[in-house]
């Protein structure tokens, strides 16, 4: 019971005494980067070689979740399928398109925005959360909720430029009405 004691109160202390957060790191803009092949590339979450150093970094998108292509997540995968109201086999498959678009997207150089905050997961490089415009200038992010293959889920963050997240929560909130009403990917298994 001492012990308990004793750690609560340290727990305590160090709250008291422990530094304020640090702020969040600017944003950076890297251009001219490439996507790379890898086994565990899905929609959201990607190996990339960047613009400005040559250096290989895990992006991982910020506002959305596409579907897990590796079905050993089955929980994760369970509520990926539950937000779309679809099969856990079905999200799988949608996961692969989703895999595909974000590949076919990301063909030509792109540009990745990140303040090099990193997210969870299981690389052993790291995954860096990013916001991605592709060479069209579009939003990743957009297009794969657009296109029905992914939720509007996740980290939410302040966006390069100042634009407030409010604002771009609530259009990709459009496009996935949108998404819904026209049936697209993961929305055509619904009925």
């Amino acid at each position: 019971m001492r012990f308990l004691a004793l750690a609560v109160l340290l727990i305590l202390t160090s709250a008291h005494t422990s530094a304020a957060p640090k702020e969040a790191k600017p944003w950076q803009r890297v251009d001219d980067c490439v996507w790379k092949a890898d086994r565990w590339n899905d929609g959201d979450s990607f190996h990339v070689m960047t613009g400005d150093a040559g250096r290989e970094i895990v992006a991982r998108l910020y506002f959305v979740d596409a579907p897990e292509a590796e079905t050993a997540y089955r929980d994760r995968l369970d509520e990926q399928a539950a937000y779309f109201g679809i099969t856990r086999e079905q999200a799988v498959q949608i996961a692969h398109e989703a895999t595909e678009f974000t590949a076919k997207r990301l063909a030509a150089t792109f540009t990745v925005w990140t303040r090099w905050r990193f997210a969870l997961g299981r690389s052993a490089l790291g995954r860096m959360y990013c916001v991605i415009t592709d060479s069209t200038g579009r939003d990743l992010n957009e297009l794969l909720v657009e296109n029905g293959l992914a939720r509007i889920y996740g980290v939410r963050t302040t966006l390069p430029g100042g634009r407030d997240s409010r604002e771009y929560l609530a259009r990709l909130a459009e496009l996935e009405t949108k998404a819904k009403r026209e049936k697209k990917d993961a929305w055509r298994f619904t009925k």
